[in-house]
């Protein structure tokens, strides 16, 4: 069976999806896209702007929930969902979430860090397949890109402002997960994967690193998915927006 998995280097979805297939021990082709072009690419080949796309044997499946289901009915040993229906359902709602609301907030808080620190971008693109640019580009040609993305899709910087409100009570809800036997398997699921991948990238911002590692989820993080690219120095984040620590809220 030929699997081609299309991705942009560091995004967090995809890399959760690359987890699975390493998990499942399937071979794939990966082709990685340049942020700012990825959409029309997308848009063409798929009918969606949005990666992790996969192509199977010529069929066409968008998004991370989906490819998790598409891998498990390939190759169903280790499974990525429980088989009990009770577990399986807890599993797939803290997938959801963790699809849904986690995912953005991490997303917005990054592409904010990343665009105005712009000289990080390229700590993300480590063994990806694009093409190189001269240094002096990739820093405005970062910034302009991820500030029209955060304009035009996130809403501008009242919803990075928000994601990084909500982030300690999303922390804390995953330790809850973790706490009560929902995520934290071995091997990991669909779910630990979706969600690990935002903790992850969480954890490539120094202005947000603290705040994650006083979690259980951090460490936790860390195991479930330890080759996780990029880094983005302090000082990225306006210091007045940050979450203020658990003892002084």
């Amino acid at each position: 069976m030929k699997l081609k998995l299309y991705a942009i280097p560091g995004s967090h979805p995809c890399l959760a999806v690359e987890a699975a297939l390493g998990l499942k021990g399937l071979e794939y082709e990966r082709v990685d896209m340049l942020p700012g072009l990825s959409p029309f690419h997308q848009l063409a080949t798929f009918g969606k702007r949005t990666v992790p796309a996969m192509n199977i044997d010529g069929d066409k499946v968008v998004g991370s929930r989906l490819i998790m289901r598409a891998l498990d009915g390939i190759a169903p040993e280790p499974p990525l969902f429980p088989h009990d229906p009770g577990r399986r359902a807890a599993a797939e709602e803290a997938e959801r979430w963790g699809d849904e609301v986690l995912q953005d907030s991490a997303r917005w808080i990054a592409i904010y860090a990343v665009g105005h620190r712009p000289e990080s971008a390229s700590s993300y693109t480590v063994d990806a397949n694009i093409p190189r640019m001269p240094d002096a580009l990739v820093a405005p040609l970062t910034r302009a890109i991820f500030a029209a993305e955060l304009r035009v899709l996130g809403g501008g910087q009242e919803r990075v402002q928000s994601s990084l409100r909500d982030l300690p009570a999303q922390l804390d809800h995953v330790d809850s997960l973790l706490h009560d036997g929902v995520i934290g398997g071995d091997p990991p699921a669909a779910a630990d994967l979706q969600i690990a991948s935002s903790i992850r990238l969480l954890l490539t911002v120094a202005d947000v690193r603290e705040l994650v590692e006083a979690h259980a989820c951090g460490e936790w993080a860390r195991r479930v998915l330890p080759g996780f690219p990029g880094e983005v120095p302090q000082g990225a984040l306006p210091p007045e927006w940050l979450p203020q620590p658990a003892a002084a809220r």
